[in-house]
């Protein structure tokens, strides 16, 4: 599961706190986690990019924001994020990384 994968990543790269989560239960929220530095991240993990639209990165992001659960609001893809679905996650100051470039976070902490 692409949610467990991210968490195994975060934990490994020194986040604390970091819980997968129920996507349904939680307004799309499948991973959170504290960073070394403080700050809460908030991530949701898609593994059809097809079947994301630009009305699910605004839902993820508005229910992120009503809650004031997280300072970094993130969207893991598992393959290449369609254009609109860009346009959308900038407007929304969500990021969007694709899954296959999640090694970054190892050295992040360090």
């Amino acid at each position: 599961m692409l949610a467990d994968r991210v968490a195994a990543l975060m934990r490994s790269g020194g986040w604390r706190h970091v819980t997968v989560t129920a996507s349904m239960g939680n307004l799309g929220t499948d991973v959170v986690g504290v960073a070394a530095d403080g700050r809460r991240w908030v991530l949701r993990c898609h593994r059809d990019p097809a079947r994301l639209d630009p009305a699910d990165v605004h839902r993820f992001a508005d229910a992120v924001r009503q809650m004031r659960r997280a300072e970094v609001t993130m969207l893991v893809i598992a393959g290449t994020a369609p254009g609109p679905v860009l346009h959308a996650a900038a407007k929304a100051g969500v990021t969007v990384v694709d899954a296959d470039s999640l090694s970054w976070w190892t050295s992040l902490q360090s």
